[in-house]
């Protein structure tokens, strides 16, 4: 089970990392980073606004490992809304 944490800082990722003995590559790609960039993130670098908005819900159990699995397999729910521009043709007409 993940631990609800308010605060989440590079201490606390790696920390947890470690304790679920996942590694760098297995835990970031999960949130769509690469194993380099995540290094930086757990060493202090800032981490960007989306990245740290799915650690949170992640860390709060808002979302599962099956959430993000369906969205990387590029699954989406059969309620998915029409595109409202179905025509491609430019409305501008030919340029």
């Amino acid at each position: 089970m993940r631990p609800v944490r308010t605060e989440i800082d590079n201490n606390f990722i790696q920390a947890y990392r470690r304790r679920v003995r996942e590694s760098q590559k297995v835990f970031w790609a999960r949130f769509g980073v690469t194993q380099s960039r995540g290094s930086r993130f757990e060493l202090g670098a800032n981490i960007p606004k989306p990245v740290m908005i799915l650690l949170r819900l992640y860390f709060e159990a808002r979302i599962t490992d099956d959430d993000i699995a369906m969205v990387n397999q590029k699954r989406v729910p059969a309620h998915r809304p029409a595109p409202l521009n179905q025509d491609r043709s430019s409305p501008f007409g030919s340029l």
